[in-house]
């Protein structure tokens, strides 16, 4: 508890602190939220932001923010914070004095984005700014959020689309020939992440019970990633189906045979996990060759459309799989590895509405009455 403080006639606690020899007044509504106040006061000063200082820019505080929040945050969080401030927060606000950031400053940013279609990295950057204007609030840098306010329009998803039959009949056929076939097999059939795929360990597969241990994940913080726990730090179990059994059973004997720990690595290094840039040099060479093989079965048509697809999209079509086959939502959530049903209750419920299946089900249900 503060030693030193002062009920002021508007209801707030006031006190003060010594700063690099000079003297700081801080407000709260409580003696708790003064102490806390105090204490923050402190660890920022500790990290070399001078907060008596008016003219502390966005650029240096925005550093200093990143640095105190990324405690005990998921790398690909941290890896998310960094990327949006070092884009769109230092580029366009970063030279600019914290106390003279108006509103217009920050819509100019959200409106270019907006212009662009990238309503959603708008949605996100607003979010942070937001976040790092009140931190500033909160240690009485700022006397208010201009940020606060900004509104913007409702972002709707773009509807996520499994792979027809014709892609995914010719995805199993190219992936038997190409070198990085069983990756991207492995994807579609498992429905597993690619931070998923690339941590499996090939003493983790079990050819007698058909399972395969997923229990850690790569994070892609950096482009050559290390080993953490699951997104949803669980393990779980996927199956191994018949339609890549044997190439994965090939694999696997290979490893084994060269003492190679990880099912997937670089080709140029085979001790060495996948990295991030690796993956997408494996899914454009991937891509190229399936679209090679869809002209030539489409070799006398014309305006013919390239196959294109990611990870995720591979994801979802294993999740709309699992609907027509009968699984259930709890089941097909543990085998996705989501931590709540929410997302296979959307997809499903989706899927429900798109044939028609809840007035089927009524219908069909009544017919005895008739």
């Amino acid at each position: 508890m503060s030693k030193k403080y002062t009920k002021r006639s508007d209801g707030r606690y006031q006190t003060s602190v010594n700063i690099n020899g000079k003297r700081k007044f801080i407000y709260a509504n409580s003696i708790e939220e003064l102490d806390k106040k105090i204490t923050e006061l402190k660890y920022l000063n500790y990290k070399g932001i001078t907060l008596n200082d008016e003219n502390i820019t966005m650029n240096d505080f925005s550093d200093k923010w990143l640095e105190i929040n990324s405690v005990g945050k998921e790398d690909g969080t941290i890896k998310e914070y960094e990327y949006l401030i070092n884009k769109y927060i230092k580029p366009n606000l970063g030279y600019k004095k914290m106390k003279n950031i108006k509103v217009y400053d920050i819509k100019e940013i959200l409106n270019e984005l907006i212009e662009d279609n990238h309503l959603r990295t708008a949605k996100k950057v607003l979010m942070l700014i937001k976040r790092i204007l009140q931190d500033a609030v909160a240690n009485d840098i700022l006397l208010k959020n201009v940020a606060i306010s900004i509104k913007l329009p409702a972002y709707k998803p773009q509807e996520k689309k499994p792979l027809t039959d014709e892609e995914d009949k010719l995805l199993i056929e190219c992936a038997k020939t190409h070198k990085h076939g069983l990756f991207f097999l492995f994807v579609r059939f498992t429905g597993v992440r690619k931070e998923e795929a690339s941590a499996v360990e090939v003493d983790k597969i079990d050819f007698e019970t058909n399972i395969i241990s997923i229990d850690s994940a790569v994070s892609y913080t950096k482009n050559q990633g290390k080993i953490k726990t699951t997104k949803n730090r669980k393990s779980r179990n996927v199956y191994i189906l018949d339609i890549f059994r044997q190439q994965l059973y090939d694999r696997v004997i290979y490893c084994k045979e060269h003492n190679i720990k990880y099912l997937f690595t670089k080709q140029t290094n085979p001790n060495e996990k996948l990295s991030d840039s690796a993956i997408k040099r494996m899914l454009e060479s991937f891509l190229l060759y399936m679209n090679q093989e869809y002209k030539k079965q489409h070799k006398n048509e014309e305006d013919i459309k390239e196959i294109e697809f990611t990870l995720h999209r591979l994801r979802h079509s294993f999740c709309t799989m699992l609907y027509y086959c009968g699984v259930g939502i709890k089941e097909a959530q543990e085998l996705m590895g989501h931590s709540s049903a929410d997302m296979v209750y959307d997809i499903y419920t989706h899927l429900d509405n798109t044939k028609g299946n809840t007035y089927n089900k009524i219908n069909d249900s009544i017919k005895k009455y008739v």
